[in-house]
């Protein structure tokens, strides 16, 4: 738009050294261009007349009506500009959001279907004599109290036993029906028996020498009346389909030169 303006004002000094007979060498630059654009414009309109002695050619009107229609022209192209430039932006964001979406559902899908491949767990179960019951004329048998535990979770879950870290050890293949376990091991925990109950649940990942340092960890904190879980087992519990049991966290232990993040099952009220 300088440029028309400029070039409209070159043409208006060019129409008054015609009209005067003036010879100004200072235009000599543009005038190839003006010349182009007069002759353009005298075939569009091409009347003249005579004024006091001097021609006036309207073919220099119209070269500047020409030249203001084309200001009008580029500002009509920077708004369709504009207009373009804001649908691009809107089409590369839609485009880019579907793209996102596609991409966050393939890593969703990749994550899930890691996940869904970790289907077998261990359950440990250390037993202690409540307080009340630990006196020695009570004659609590322990080992008593452990044989009906097994015996009750043996005729719920089908999973005899083994001997582990001093305690009992299951082991269970499918993790994606754990709810149906945790809720025979809540009962276990809430039935009115001299034991306390410290229960953990670990689930068997790529590394099994990794699962039973944290398993061993779990057993050594001794959480009891309450059933323990490391990080990476409450990850693999939220792709369950079904959610029965709320998790929360217990807190961060330090294990070595590693640290714990233990986690715990609750039920919901």
């Amino acid at each position: 738009k300088i440029v028309f303006v400029f070039c409209i004002i070159m043409l208006a000094f060019y129409w008054v050294q015609n009209l005067t007979g003036a010879d100004w060498k200072w235009l000599g630059f543009i005038i190839p261009f003006l010349d182009v654009l007069l002759e353009i414009a005298n075939k569009i309109y091409s009347v003249s007349f005579d004024f006091f002695g001097a021609t006036f050619e309207l073919k220099y009107f119209s070269a500047i009506v020409i030249l203001i229609l084309l200001i009008f022209g580029m500002n009509l192209l920077v708004i369709l500009v504009d207009i373009i430039e804001g649908l691009y932006c809107s089409v590369h964001f839609i485009c880019k959001k579907t793209e996102e979406a596609a991409m966050n559902k393939a890593l969703k899908d990749d994550v899930t279907r890691e996940q869904k491949k970790i289907s077998k767990y261990m359950v440990t179960i250390h037993t202690s004599l409540k307080s009340k019951f630990a006196h020695r004329e009570l004659n609590i048998d322990i080992n008593e109290q452990n044989k009906l535990m097994n015996k009750f979770i043996m005729e719920k879950t089908c999973v005899a036993p083994s001997v582990f870290e001093e305690g009992f050890m299951y082991k269970f293949n499918n993790f994606d029906k754990v709810d149906e376990v945790l809720e025979v091991l809540f009962r276990v925990m809430k039935s009115d028996t001299p034991l306390n109950y410290a229960i953990c649940i670990q689930v068997c990942g790529q590394s099994s020498a990794e699962d039973m340092r944290q398993l061993r960890k779990l057993i050594s904190l001794k959480s009891v009346r309450k059933i323990t879980m490391a990080a990476d087992t409450s990850y693999r519990y939220r792709f369950n389909e079904t959610h029965r049991y709320g998790t929360s966290q217990i807190g961060i232990f330090q294990d070595g030169d590693k640290t714990l993040e233990v986690h715990e099952f609750q039920e919901i009220v």
